[in-house]
């Protein structure tokens, strides 16, 4: 799987690390040969999951993704300790409330937006200003979801918030393309990862049957996909929107 090229010895930061596509990401960039920094709420627990056998090419650090300051400090850990940041996996995200929209709670919805949406634009702002500045290009993905292209019932926070990730992905790269720095995005669909129900998990044959591809992503798939997105060998793709899910969004 590993040898993609373009990746080895370049730092990316990887948000929502301790588990699912994160923690996946890290392990696959640090196969690639990349140093990791990655970011989670939980730093330990973010510590415990993606330790890799070469501890020095990763590190932990604890950050709110909705709070400026912590991104921009997110950003400063990985300068300190690897020199710069060359690749970013803006992937943290919260499910929230599955909710009517006649019954959700003003505050949920913001809670979702705050974490999905404020946190994908903070930290784009964050790292671009490092990649303009250091001069040498650098490739984002951003981590929106199928929610976002076909959205359920009750899904109107999560999904508003995925859906503007889209719109975010197309404007940073459409910004940013003269400085050789590509933006896109991905969209998952069922990912077998804590973030899907028990429920589901436990009914996977019956959730999936009208699927084209009747089972749940494994995070390493999504993971190799992202790995695919930051590495030369998309060196002309930007400002694009990745479904990744046994083509679920067709039916």
């Amino acid at each position: 799987m590993a040898g993609l090229r373009g990746l080895g010895g370049k730092t990316a930061i990887v948000t929502g690390a301790a588990s699912g596509i994160g923690a996946a990401a890290v392990s696959r960039l640090l196969d690639e040969g990349c140093q990791v920094v990655g970011v989670d709420l939980d730093a330990e627990a973010a510590r415990r999951v993606c330790a890799p056998a070469d501890t020095g090419r990763f590190h932990a650090v604890a950050a709110d993704v909705a709070v400026e300051a912590d991104c921009e400090a997110y950003v400063r850990a990985a300068v300190e300790r690897f020199g710069g940041v060359q690749l970013f996996v803006n992937n943290a995200g919260i499910l929230g409330k599955l909710t009517p929209i006649v019954d959700m709670e003003a505050g949920e919805f913001d809670r979702v937006l705050g974490v999905n949406l404020r946190g994908v634009f903070l930290g784009l702002k964050a790292v671009l200003r490092r990649m303009v500045e250091q001069g040498e290009g650098g490739a984002i993905v951003n981590t929106s979801s199928k929610g976002a292209l076909k959205p359920p019932a009750n899904t109107a926070a999560y999904g508003t918030s995925k859906a503007g990730i889209l719109t975010l992905t197309k404007v940073a790269a459409i910004e940013h393309g003269r400085d050789n720095i590509r933006v896109n995005a991905i969209c998952p669909g069922l990912v077998d990862t804590p973030i899907l129900s028990p429920a589901y998990r436990e009914h996977e044959a019956e959730v999936c049957a009208g699927f084209p591809m009747p089972r749940f992503a494994q995070a390493a798939e999504v993971a190799g996909l992202i790995a695919y997105l930051l590495s030369d060998e998309a060196a002309f793709q930007t400002g694009g929107v990745y479904s990744v899910d046994g083509g679920a969004v067709l039916v």
